[in-house]
């Protein structure tokens, strides 16, 4: 699963395939989404190939960590859904 969008950041880079890398919720406090965005889908594809066996890689990823407010439900399912409810995600198709 992943949101299918173009983003350009601030270094110029453009990322366009984002994935929920984990979800953690410190209880009572916030829930924290980490977004790992790699410049397209073959990207991604490499760098599980790469894990899979033991390989280097090469590959550019730009990781974010979104703190939001506390949901003692969230999972990576609807962290996908609250990704897509903000402004850089929004519009994004699924894969």
């Amino acid at each position: 699963m992943a949101i299918i969008k173009n983003i350009e950041l601030e270094n110029g880079v453009v990322v366009n395939y984002h994935r929920v890398v984990s979800v953690d919720n410190i209880t009572n406090i916030s829930s924290i989404i980490e977004v790992a965005s790699y410049t397209d889908k073959s990207k991604r594809e490499e760098e599980k190939q790469a894990i899979a066996n033991s390989q280097p890689m090469n590959i550019f990823i730009d990781s974010k960590y979104l703190s939001v407010p506390y949901d003692s439900t969230l999972n990576v399912n609807s962290a996908y859904e609250y990704l897509k409810t903000i402004e850089e995600y929004s519009g994004g198709t699924d894969d």
